[in-house]
Parts: C-alpha cells; structure tokens; sequence
C-alpha cells in the first residue's frame, strides 16, 4: 500500500470525532412537536392564534386529548404541545403540573418578559391576566354548550342555573365568569321555565375536555339541590360534543370554540357559560428552560412550528 495513502487514510480515521461534533454543534436540541389527533377546540384556537388557520393546518404528532398531549410533553425532554388551561396547572395547587412548562408569550415582542407579560407561574395568575385581557384572545376564549335546536327541560334549567348560581364556581375552579352581558343574552335565549317542570332524570353531556372539570363541578353541585336529577358527563374532544349534540345522543355539547355556519344550519344552539384559554407548553426540563422563561416566545416562532415547520431546533425557538 502506498505509505502516503495510508497517512491520510489514518489522518482521516483520526479526524472523524471531530468532525462529528462540528456537524453536531449542539447535540440533542430538537424539537419535538406535539398537537391534537382529535378533533378539538384547543387545536382550532391555537391555530386561529396563529393566523387564522384551522386545526388541519397545524403540524406535528398527534395526540388524542388534553391529557394525553400534557404527558407526552411531560415524557418528551425536547417536547412542545399546547393544553387548555385546566391540564396545564395542577388543579389542587393551582402551580403548573410537574414536568410541564407553560411558555411565556412575548407579546409586545421586545425580546424579553416583561412584568406585566409575567404571568404564568400560578393558575390564579394567568386566569387574572385572562380576565383582564393582557393575554391574548385568542387563544382565550368563551366555552360554550350547545344543544339541538333549543334548550328544553331539566336541560334548560340546568343551563340557566349555570349562567346564575353556578357562576359562583367559576373561579375556585380556575376559570373566567363571563361579562354580564353575555349571561343577559345566554338567559334571553333560554326564554321562561316550563310550568310545573318536575327536577328528575338524567342530563347526558359530552364534548371538549376544556370544559370537562368546570361541568363535572356544576353537576355536582346541581345534584345537591335536585337529587332527582342525575348526571352522565364524558370528555373526548370538541368535536365529539358538537356531532353527539346535533345527533341527539347528548342533551348537552361541551364546546371550546366557535360554532361554523354549518353547524348552525344543522340545528346548533349554543350559550357561553365561561372563559378559558389554551396556553404553549414545553418539558420542565428544556434545554433551554432559562432563555424561555427570560424571553419568552414571539407568536412568530410558533407559526414557524406549527404552520411553516421551519423552527425544528430549540435553539432557534427563544429570540
């Protein structure tokens, strides 16, 4: 073998190490990005957020449910997802659940979190900041329940109830009372109570996992007044809630969005009965966790995630 081509080739073998680490300058930083399989208001609100798209525009590994996008996240070290509110913060605690990290949105876009851009440490925080509009709308957003073509019976009294006695549950439970206003129109469009309406039977609810806690809630404390009356409540997804309300498999969709014209056209008749919002989360345990929670995340960053997909590294992600 010519001893000049075995010099290179050892040089070469020798080299190879350092050549690895120049192409992999920083070695187990890319994103993994997560969104919903299930068809949800999260997922339509996160993406109107990003300019007006719709859930089939967002890109990522789907996930079925809030819980199971919080603990792929929560299992993910390079993982990033979105969560309504309520699987976010620990419900008990009002801290953010362990292992996630809601990703503060630099909203003025300066480059950094301001004081009043820092609200996320506590449920009781970002739900005040919710209230008073400093987070943006979207992703905040009214929760609503619909029903095909009106609300009758036990139904519609528990719905009003909802919209009056029931709105004192609201805020221990972490979400926003609505404004007066919306609650006069939510009862305008109830109408009168049905003389000599007996309180018994069963109210069968289905839909979005944003307004599963709050119903689960309403539904008991409904029940210690009327404990005729009984409750059959279950999660899966936006749109679950809507096609079982205008197939009449449910009394009541749980919705967390807004309601298309086809929907309307197909008997929908819905009432906001509170206030949430879907928030960025990443693992607790980001490479980058300092730089995140220093600068936040401009609403162009996550366009570049989820729409453009030309943010695939943590590294490009806080700027």
């Amino acid at each position: 073998m010519n001893k000049s081509f075995l010099f290179i080739l050892i040089v070469c073998i020798l080299a190879l190490p350092l050549i690895s680490c120049a192409v992999t300058e920083k070695p187990g930083t890319g994103m993994v990005v997560y969104t919903r399989s299930d068809a949800c208001g999260a997922s339509d609100t996160w993406a109107s957020y990003l300019g007006g798209h719709k859930q089939e525009d967002l890109l990522g590994t789907g996930v079925n449910g809030d819980p199971g996008i919080a603990e792929a996240v929560r299992q993910d070290a390079l993982g990033i997802g979105y969560n309504n509110i309520g699987y976010a913060y620990d419900i008990s605690t009002g801290k953010q659940v362990d292992g996630l990290m809601v990703i503060p949105i630099d909203i003025n876009e300066n480059g950094k979190i301001d004081p009043d851009e820092s609200f996320y440490n506590t449920k009781t925080e970002i739900v005040r900041a919710i209230a008073e509009g400093k987070y943006p709308s979207p992703p905040a957003r009214d929760l609503h329940l619909v029903t095909k073509d009106n609300y009758t019976g036990i139904t519609r009294e528990f719905v009003r109830w909802i919209l009056t006695d029931g709105q004192q549950y609201v805020d221990s439970m972490g979400y926003i009372a609505l404004p007066e206003s919306k609650i006069a129109a939510g009862l305008q469009k109830l109408g009168n109570s049905e003389a000599g309406l007996k309180m018994e039977g069963t109210i069968n609810i289905s839909g979005a996992f944003a307004l599963y806690p709050m119903m689960g809630k309403w539904g008991e404390e409904f029940q210690k007044l009327h404990p005729t009356v009984k409750f059959n409540i279950s999660a899966g997804g936006a749109g679950k809630g809507m096609t079982d309300a205008l197939g009449k498999m449910v009394d009541l969709g749980m919705l967390s969005r807004e309601i298309n014209p086809a929907e309307i056209e197909k008997g929908a008749c819905w009432i906001s009965v509170t206030r949430d919002a879907v928030v960025p989360v990443a693992n607790a345990k980001n490479p980058y966790k300092q730089e995140i929670l220093s600068k936040g995340m401009k609403k162009q960053a996550f366009v570049d995630i989820w729409i453009s997909g030309k943010i695939i590294d943590w590294q490009a992600a806080p700027k």
